[in-house]
């Protein structure tokens, strides 16, 4: 299991799933008991959170830049296994755990004498104690609280009761504080004037003066607060434990993950049976692994999995420039494992899209230059490094278009060569963005004809795929010739297509329906499918509409930095901070919009015409680690 561990790339199923163990000839299988190791692990799982919970709080760590260029350590499992094994956290825990508890006792104790500052403060101003007003004999005494709102009348009640003396003391929180004093005669009164008052008695069982107490307990505080200082410094020298103890829960993690598998194993005292999955390409590397740990005890198989089985978990695989992009991928859905990875399918386009509604040559610079930088300088997590290079590539597409727009920080240079004029040929590149948008879907659609060809489905694909084809150009064809942009013949043409390609759709439509009505409804459905694509040519129009919205807002910045730039020495200062700070949320905001759209184009758009997804991910056996890169290779 230790080296399966290592291994990573299987995936345990419950082995009572592929044989029945019910057969006696088989011997006395059982499963394998856990619960108690599982326990044993999330005990010490729960001191190693303890101790990083704490230590943490108060340890010196590095922030900011510095802290995101170190990173978290690079280990392997071998290396994390003898890092672990070579320490003795138990006496480091002991001592961490006493320390950790005086410092609650400490903190416990203060917020109690907070508390009893806060009761006596409202009263500070009373100049007898306590225990002096229990020794009056003749005479009651009471120290308490009344609303705000109930004030005047208790006052008022308080007046007319002869042989009673009150002060008002204080205010806290709406409540004002009295002291009084009444004569034996006078009590009943008192009584129900606050009962009706809702008058709250205060019982302390300090003694002395109020504002006495409120001193020595500050001065208790004080001191307290030195043993607080001497528990935070001890703990704060923790460091390395903090790291020692982070490395031993994500070995823990492993170990538990590793139990809990074995229960989906059967096992007698001498065999143990397992099934899972395996990539293909580790096949070999997993049997040698078997054969070395057990010596030739084994026999081991292996089977093509059902092609259309929903339960084949997936693992993409792909080249290091398509592997940036699967992370869109795993956002929509994965594929089923009957269906093609469509990343570098859509990778290319995807950041062709992105750089053509972001596009500004500066941008796209400011882009590589920091995601490059970042890459080359920080130690990033494997996700975190995945991110950052698809901005990478991104960023290369913007400025390639940013060049072919010649648009620089929202400018153009004199003299230097551009492709396109923004401000002068929207249309053009509105016409070009509706031309890239036809070639999309009709390269999904191919997609889709590449599927049904291979899973032998040629009616399915005449009906779906070239009827969609034909209709659509001829629709195109047609429309295009009646403004004049092709001859007669191709208009024609175009007509003849369009109604062959109609026909084709209520055929197509209709197979799968029984029953005359229902094939007539099913086939003029598919036909009204011709609408769908008519909105989703008009979604491509955003690949211009966002390129000049960002063009526009840059441009808007220029201007304002160029009215305050020249004036004086602070216009050129406020010229600056508005060309950096407004440029660096335009960068923010394209980007924003150039990643959200690209996406609707390829979730909506693209991935409407072929993909179903749906495929569930491949478990390594591998907990996921927290607090250390293990194993980035594999991520690499």
């Amino acid at each position: 299991m230790r080296n399966l561990q290592v291994f990573r790339n299987i995936q345990f199923e419950d082995v009572c799933e592929e044989e029945d163990f019910s057969d006696q000839s088989l011997g006395s299988f059982k499963r394998p008991k856990v619960d108690e190791m599982v326990v044993m692990y999330d005990e010490e799982i729960s001191k190693s959170n303890y101790v990083i919970d704490l230590v943490s709080k108060y340890a010196k760590t590095d922030k900011g830049l510095k802290a995101l260029m170190k990173g978290l350590p690079n280990l392997t499992f071998e290396e994390l296994e003898d890092k672990v094994e070579s320490k003795d956290y138990e006496h480091v825990y002991s001592e961490i755990r006493g320390i950790g508890d005086n410092l609650g006792i400490i903190n416990s104790q203060i917020a109690k004498k907070k508390e009893l500052i806060a009761e006596l403060e409202p009263v500070s101003k009373l100049d007898v104690g306590f225990d002096d007003m229990e020794k009056l004999k003749n005479f009651d005494t009471m120290v308490g609280a009344v609303s705000g709102k109930l004030v005047d009348s208790f006052e008022e009640g308080l007046s007319k009761l002869e042989n009673t003396y009150f002060e008002k003391l204080g205010v806290n929180k709406e409540e004002y504080y009295y002291f009084i004093i009444s004569a034996k005669e006078d009590l009943d009164q008192l009584f129900e004037l606050m009962r009706y008052s809702n008058f709250n008695r205060m019982k302390l069982n300090e003694k002395g003066l109020p504002a006495d107490n409120i001193a020595r307990l500050n001065d208790e505080i004080e001191d307290l607060k030195i043993k607080e200082i001497e528990m935070v410094g001890k703990l704060s020298s923790k460091g390395q434990a903090l790291e020692d103890f982070k490395l031993r829960y994500e070995y823990l993690q492993n170990l538990r993950l590793r139990s809990l598998a074995e229960k989906d194993f059967m096992n007698t005292s001498n065999v143990f049976a397992i099934t899972g999955y395996c990539p293909d390409f580790e096949t070999a590397r997993l049997e040698k692994l078997v054969s070395d740990v057990c010596e030739g005890d084994y026999t081991i198989e292996f089977e093509e999995v059902d092609r259309d089985s929903d339960s084949v978990p997936i693992m993409l695989k792909n080249n290091r420039l398509v592997r940036a992009f699967e992370s869109v991928t795993s956002t929509y859905a994965l594929p089923k494992y009957n269906e093609i990875d469509p990343t570098p399918l859509y990778a290319p386009i995807y950041a062709l899209f992105f750089g053509m509604m972001s596009a500004d040559f500066a941008y796209g610079a400011v882009l590589l230059v920091l995601t490059t930088l970042g890459l080359k300088l920080c130690n990033f997590t494997p996700s975190m490094r995945k991110n950052v290079k698809f901005f990478q590539l991104i960023g290369i597409s913007t400025l390639i278009w940013g060049f072919l727009y010649g648009s620089y920080f929202g400018a153009a240079i004199p003299g230097m060569w551009r492709l396109f004029d923004l401000s002068q040929q929207f249309m053009t590149i509105l016409v070009i963005s509706i031309i890239m948008g036809g070639i999309h879907l009709y390269y999904g659609l191919a997609i889709k004809a590449y599927m049904q060809i291979r899973d032998g489905l040629i009616v399915d694909m005449i009906f779906d795929v070239i009827a969609w084809y034909v209709a659509l150009s001829g629709i195109i064809v047609f429309l295009i010739g009646k403004f004049g942009v092709v001859g007669p013949v191709a208009t024609q043409a175009g007509m003849y297509a369009m109604i062959i390609g109609i026909v084709m759709l209520l055929v197509g439509g209709a197979r799968g329906a029984k029953g005359i009505g229902p094939k007539i409804a099913a086939g003029l459905y598919n036909v009204y499918g011709i609408s769908s694509y008519i909105g989703d040519f008009v979604s491509y129009s955003r690949l211009m509409a966002l390129g000049m919205s960002g063009g526009y807002i840059a441009f808007a910045v220029n201007m304002i930095a160029g009215m305050v730039w020249g004036k004086t020495i602070l216009g050129y200062v406020a010229a600056i901070i508005i060309l950096v700070l407004f440029h660096a949320f335009n960068l923010f905001l394209s980007c924003l919009g150039a990643y959200v759209h690209a996406l609707r184009l390829i979730y909506v758009e693209f991935f409407g015409k072929f993909y179903e997804g749906g495929g569930r991910a491949f478990r390594f056996f591998r907990k996921e680690a927290k607090y250390i890169n293990l194993d980035r290779q594999f991520e690499d």
